[in-house]
């Protein structure tokens, strides 16, 4: 795998923390090149600072929010002046919103509805539009986008989040088709993850327990769903387009 990263330049957004970050960290060790991007300040000046001496020139950072498309167009054409030629673009930004797990469909707000479908799908929509219009990537490039195994099924008290999933899926499904050969555009689709998204949720709702038991009795790793967006990302997968990869433990087994 290493061969097909080695030089490459990707765009990486939400990637100052859990699955993001690890990606960066990997891309990096690995010899890529990483434009990333983040809401939060204070991670993206974590990542910056721990960066090795011999990394930090293959790094280029910015505040950005993904539902602004302005913001986003301006990053990815820095990123673009920065680096040169771009090989990919993976997308981590998502939110549960604030209520998951506690919310009946009836019980969620139309503000609440806003805030998540802004963030889920209209933000994935602005990284696609503009990540993939012609001539912007180079060619064969890749895009991944992370969504969730609720892509697929339904979250009990979290109707809206599984609403937005789905319909993220469904928009790189059909990005794959309208890009053709010149770019590939796949989905990732997590289990329950150790992040500190997942950490918040755990300590907000009492019993947080989106999946049943599942066949590999524990939760993922930053690191094993970065190790999929890899995979992805690189020419190891140049014949992957428009599938969805669970990193789930088996929970939708």
């Amino acid at each position: 795998m290493a061969s097909s990263i080695a030089n490459m330049t990707y765009i990486i957004i939400g990637g100052a923390s859990g699955m993001g970050l690890a990606t960066v960290q990997t891309l990096l060790a690995r010899g890529a090149q990483v434009a990333v991007c983040d809401i939060s300040e204070k991670n993206l000046e974590t990542l910056l600072g721990s960066l090795a001496p011999q990394n930090s020139t293959k790094c280029f950072a910015r505040i950005v929010d993904v539902t602004d498309r302005s913001a986003i167009d301006s990053f990815f054409h820095a990123a673009e002046e920065h680096f040169g030629n771009l090989n990919g673009i993976a997308n981590f930004a998502g939110t549960g919103g604030h209520g998951l797990g506690t919310e009946a469909v009836w019980q969620t707000t139309e503000e609440e509805y806003n805030f998540i479908m802004n963030l889920n799908v209209k933000g994935l929509f602005n990284v696609l539009s503009s990540g993939l219009d012609p001539g912007f990537l180079a060619d064969r490039a890749s895009v991944v986008h992370i969504g969730s195994i609720f892509s697929q099924k339904g979250f009990l008290n979290g109707a809206v989040f599984a609403a937005s999933k789905h319909a993220a899926l469904g928009m790189v499904r059909s990005a794959a088709k309208e890009t053709e050969g010149r770019a590939r555009v796949n989905c990732v689709l997590p289990g329950v993850i150790d992040t500190p998204m997942h950490r918040a949720n755990l300590a907000r709702v009492k019993n947080f327990t989106p999946t049943p038991a599942t066949p590999i009795p524990r939760d993922g790793t930053a690191q094993e769903v970065a190790n999929v967006v890899i995979f992805l990302l690189s020419e190891e997968s140049s014949f992957v387009t428009g599938d969805a990869w669970n990193v789930d433990g088996g929970a939708n087994a």
